[in-house]
């Protein structure tokens, strides 16, 4: 039979698992965590499945005539916050290396989830700096960048006070991209800005399904079907709802008699994506929530990233560039996570951003739904072969950190014993 004290750790690892969970985190690092909660409080066997909307914990002694205990938390909505990754990766660390007491710890993570994020000025101010710094990788112009900032900030308005009204996530998005689509169409008739899809595509970016359709290859690759076919659906809906609120919006301003002009792109030289990629991760690190402490270097892995993508963009295609963009990233993270002594998850998510695939997503489900089979094909094979390079590029990077690590733990204590 399990005991009290069992039950006690069980209830706390759970609750680590669905902050995480909830939070955005990996499947792997959910398990895992859960895990090592529970074996450093001598409950040796454990087995942890979890997925998108629920954790499955169980445990028994390993007898034969052993009783198995089996424990269910069940998941429901979850948003990335970056900062209760980064709270709960580090309340683990310390309730597996020191006595601090199972009481304790649920009073640690009850603070922890109950901690907000940054203020609602610096999330719009993010949503802003989204929308500015992302328009030149859609070859807009800076008279663009302006545009498309102001409205992605009122999308973001949008966004929210629908979100207030407890309105399903696909509707949230819908009437936001809608709006943002009406407006840019409303400013281009009144000659403001040089074109029109560069600033719909960044003034919706951050509603872009990008983590999400990227996680769902990263957990194919490891193994989770179940979760990765989930947050594929999770992606397509989003996607949908974008395409859908930024068709209605352009069909509703030809209905009204507007007109939809002629486009005018920009190409920017290379070293200014330093610029917009530290800007455009800035304003992800306020959505996400990303830990303070490392706001300048999630911003700076974030510039590193896009220039490199953007050097290697016209050479080599997007699915190459968006590779090797994604290997320098993640051994950025695993540097900074090293130093840190924080979860790699902190610096990738907004870094990778740029390279998510959520604009070509956008265009897969736009062709569709004006039954341009061919391109939607075209688009959408791109989406997938994007996101399985960054995918495989993180997993790699990851592996190889992981055998480095390896290697030099074991020369540790060959010379420690020598």
């Amino acid at each position: 039979m399990i005991n009290i004290v069992q039950k006690k750790v069980l209830i706390l690892a759970l609750f680590a698992g669905e902050i995480m969970m909830k939070s955005g985190a990996e499947i792997y690092r959910v398990e895992d965590t859960v895990q090592r909660i529970c074996k450093a409080c001598k409950i040796d066997y454990v087995e942890c499945f979890a997925t998108t909307t629920g954790i499955f914990l169980s445990l028994d002694s390993r007898g034969e005539d052993a009783a198995m205990h089996t424990f269910i938390k069940r998941i429901k909505g979850s948003a990335i916050d970056l900062d209760k990754i980064s709270r709960v990766n580090e309340f683990s660390r310390v309730f597996t290396t020191t006595s601090l007491s199972v009481e304790d710890g649920m009073e640690q993570l009850r603070e922890i989830r109950a901690r907000t994020g940054y203020s609602f000025l610096a999330r719009l101010i993010g949503a802003i700096l989204v929308g500015a710094f992302y328009c030149p990788m859609f070859q807009g112009s800076f008279s663009d960048m302006f545009i498309a900032g102001g409205i992605s900030g009122v999308a973001f308005l949008v966004s929210d006070g629908i979100g207030r009204l407890a309105f399903p996530d696909f509707i949230r998005i819908l009437i936001s991209c809608m709006a943002a689509a009406g407006l840019v169409l409303a400013a281009a008739a009144l000659g403001a800005g040089d074109s029109i899809s560069p600033v719909i595509i960044a003034a919706t970016t951050i509603f872009m399904p990008g983590v999400a359709i990227t996680n769902a290859a990263r957990d194919f690759l490891s193994g989770d079907m179940l979760s990765g076919l989930a947050r594929f659906a999770e992606a397509g809906i989003a996607a949908v709802a974008i395409a859908t609120g930024v068709g209605f919006g352009i069909q509703l301003w030809l209905l009204g008699g507007g007109h939809i002009s002629g486009e005018r792109t920009v190409e920017f030289a290379t070293p200014w994506f330093l610029l917009f990629g530290f800007f455009s991760t800035l304003g992800f690190v306020f959505i996400f929530n990303a830990p303070r402490k490392h706001l300048a270097s999630i911003s700076a892995i974030g510039a590193v990233g896009m220039f490199v993508f953007e050097l290697l963009y016209n050479g080599y295609g997007m699915v190459s560039a968006c590779f090797f963009g994604t290997c320098v990233i993640a051994i950025l993270s695993e540097i900074c996570s090293r130093a840190g002594k924080d979860a790699t998850t902190i610096f990738i998510i907004p870094g990778i951003i740029p390279f998510v695939p959520g604009a070509l997503l956008y265009e897969t489900m736009r062709s569709m739904l004006v039954s341009d089979y061919t391109e939607a094909v075209s688009t959408g094979t791109q989406a997938l072969l994007v996101a399985g390079s960054i995918a495989i590029a993180l997993v790699l990077i990851a592996t190889f950190a992981r055998l480095i690590l390896a290697v030099v733990k074991k020369f540790e204590t060959f010379l420690s014993r020598s």
